[in-house]
């Protein structure tokens, strides 16, 4: 192939299949062992087509003494070319110690649950993990307080 040729055909490349871009993620500062763990993602597929395997999107809890990879039900196989919202939640590992965990996220080969899809956003990490902050482990009440004032 011409040299001249290949700007081009780099440029076709990247825009044939899906591109997952993360747009915006957010998740309480705040989680309880035994609890919820409820996010909010906005998705942009800039490619043409949608994912066809069904490769599960995680997010790792990690520290120096644990690392917690909680898997989503989320379809990626749903997210066709443009914006898709997937808002979750997962339960928590009742044990999970308190402290702080890096918060990270990933898209999982099914039967290794290592990382697999690159993401078209910056921050991967050597492991295939993509940095989203911090997050801390409380212990604590497992339930919410009531907001009705006592009697």
């Amino acid at each position: 192939m011409p040299g001249e040729w290949w700007l081009q055909v780099n440029r076709w490349l990247k825009r044939m299949g899906y591109r997952f871009v993360l747009r915006k993620f957010t998740c309480p500062r705040v989680i309880r062992p035994g609890g919820q763990l409820a996010f909010t993602s906005w998705w942009d597929n800039q490619g043409v087509a949608p994912c066809y395997r069904k490769f599960p999107l995680a997010l790792r809890l990690k520290n120096a003494q644990r690392t917690e990879v909680l898997l989503t039900d989320a379809d990626i196989t749903t997210w066709l070319p443009g914006d898709s919202l997937c808002d979750r939640t997962i339960p928590v590992t009742a044990d999970l110690a308190a402290g702080d965990y890096d918060l990270a996220l990933a898209i999982l080969d099914p039967r290794t649950k290592l990382p697999k899809v690159r993401l078209a956003i910056a921050g991967r990490t050597q492991d295939g993990w993509y940095p989203l902050g911090t997050i801390k482990v409380e212990n604590g009440p497992g339930r919410i307080p009531s907001s009705r004032p006592a009697p």
